[in-house]
């Protein structure tokens, strides 16, 4: 099995991205968000810059996850987001990608055992013969 390289998004990126899923799934794929609602469902470890969201914003239209247009409500920036298909998939490519990484986990510490068993059992077989 081959590890598909199917996160390409930066930590920053994926951080706006849940957001964003979070809150136009609820609407059925479109959402206005504020660049505050946004900031405040960041995680605070992660070390995000105000002058950062366009452009984590624009590249994540660029790689076609949503449209994304700009707009003013009395005074306060407004974000209209209108998801892609490859956005509404974010949620079920990133869990797939996560079960794909536990396998592999799980498979390598059961080769692991398998392994340590078998020398083991070829120590004890040859002490016996010699």
């Amino acid at each position: 099995m081959n590890l598909e390289r199917q996160h390409v998004l930066t930590k920053k990126e994926k951080a706006v991205m849940r957001v964003v899923y979070k809150d136009a799934d609820k609407q059925n794929g479109a959402c206005l968000l504020t660049p505050i609602d946004i900031f405040s469902q960041i995680p605070l470890d992660l070390d995000f810059e105000e002058s950062e969201l366009d452009v984590t914003l624009r590249n994540l239209e660029i790689d076609d996850y949503f449209d994304l247009t700009r707009s003013d409500k009395k005074g306060e920036l407004v974000y209209c987001i209108n998801m892609h298909k490859k956005g509404l998939q974010f949620a079920r490519v990133e869990r797939a990608f996560k079960s794909n990484v536990l396998f592999r986990i799980l498979l390598a510490v059961a080769t692991g055992l398998v392994s340590a068993a078998a020398g083991w059992g070829l120590k004890v077989l040859l002490t016996e013969l010699l």
